[in-house]
């Protein structure tokens, strides 16, 4: 029954962006002959080893990528199509694994398949200034849900407890080489269905600065909530980040997150953290990188915790990327994280500190 069920969802989901997607490259079709279609896939197995706990599971409830431990098993299984043809454009990426089950947990079983699903229209004939409805990567961070787009296997702090996805409709602006601008209406913080009862929306913004080929600077900010307008919460918050390559051979990212919970009958609840990622390339398939980073939500403004108290950790990573020909890519990292007390890592386990080793594989298919 539940694999009818599921079965039953899936095609509901096709059906949905078929007749939502039709209309529009039909119009595509008709304005414009040349149209464009582009195929990619995504595949990644992981083994992560605890050595401070060796019995499988999930890992710290703060983490929401890579977070099985003991055990093989996918993080992410992608599969996308994109289609551009004159002033319109589409995109819909499919998805199972172990990232969607944790970060995807407060939708209904049929959306959690949902990477991607979006459509864009072009508000001007020099296509710089875009209008985007769906489903669409975060405007927030500089890390991916796809860990091969990333200096670093797993994901920092900061990145975990922002926002991978976000729906609504986006106006951006590519004014030039240098500037680019976006507005946001969005549906609240990361979802796809709307959040249960009464709603008020939720905005965001992006401003990017790239004074060269060599330095980019961006600041997101979201503000907005993640519950009912009932609960009478609202979140504050801004994520500022320096992406620096000053030799073809190295490349250093620099981020800090600041944000509020705002809370009716409560004081207000604030969180900041930070993440300095610095990677040498020794050769196109060879790479590594090291990785310092501090959270501090210590009233669990936003980061979730499975105790009484509030995240506060420091950490530290060394990742190796070996490249294997066109479509393989093997990561393999130590993570090292350090707290004031064990109940600082969300987890009564008896230890204020974690080693973990993660080793990843990932396939990526493009045409």
């Amino acid at each position: 029954m539940d694999r009818f069920c599921c079965s039953m969802c899936t095609s509901r989901v096709f059906l949905f962006f078929f007749v939502l997607f039709g209309p529009f490259l039909s119009m595509a079709q008709e304005k414009d002959s040349v149209a464009k279609i582009e195929l990619s896939g995504f595949v990644e197995l992981y083994y992560g080893y605890d050595f401070d706990d060796n019995t499988s599971g999930s890992r710290y409830p703060f983490l929401f990528s890579h977070n099985r431990k003991n055990k093989v098993a996918v993080n992410l299984a992608l599969i996308k199509a994109s289609f551009e043809s004159g002033r319109f454009r589409a995109n819909l990426a499919l998805q199972q694994g172990t990232y969607p089950q944790d970060n995807y947990s407060a939708e209904p079983k049929a959306l959690r398949w949902i990477h991607e699903a979006n459509l864009g229209y072009a508000l001007n004939t020099e296509k710089n200034v875009w209008l985007d409805v769906g489903v669409m990567p975060s405007h927030i961070g500089f890390e991916s849900a796809i860990s091969t787009e990333n200096l670093t296997l797993s994901r920092s702090i900061i990145a975990e407890n922002s926002p991978y996805f976000e729906t609504g409709a986006k106006l951006s602006w590519q004014k030039n080489e240098r500037w680019y601008f976006a507005f946001l209406y969005l549906n609240g913080w990361q979802r796809i269905q709307s959040i249960p009862g009464r709603n008020n929306p939720s905005f965001g913004t992006q401003a990017s600065f790239a004074p060269s080929e060599k330095v980019l600077f961006n600041w997101s900010t979201f503000l907005g909530t993640d519950q009912s307008k009932e609960a009478g919460t609202y979140l504050f918050f801004s994520d500022f980040y320096v992406d620096w390559k000053p030799a073809v051979s190295w490349h250093l990212i620099a981020g800090l997150d600041v944000g509020k919970r705002t809370l009716l009958l409560d004081a207000d609840r604030n969180w900041w953290g930070t993440s300095l990622i610095l990677q040498r390339r020794f050769t196109k398939s060879f790479a590594s990188a090291i990785r310092y980073e501090y959270y501090h939500d210590p009233f669990q403004a936003i980061a979730p915790s499975n105790v009484n108290e509030g995240i506060q950790t420091s950490g530290l990573s060394i990742n190796t990327d070996w490249k294997i020909g066109q479509l393989l890519t093997f990561r393999l990292e130590g993570r090292w994280l350090q707290a004031p007390s064990e109940f600082n890592l969300g987890l009564d386990s008896g230890s204020s500190s974690n080693f973990f080793l993660l080793g990843s594989l990932a396939v990526n298919l493009n045409n």
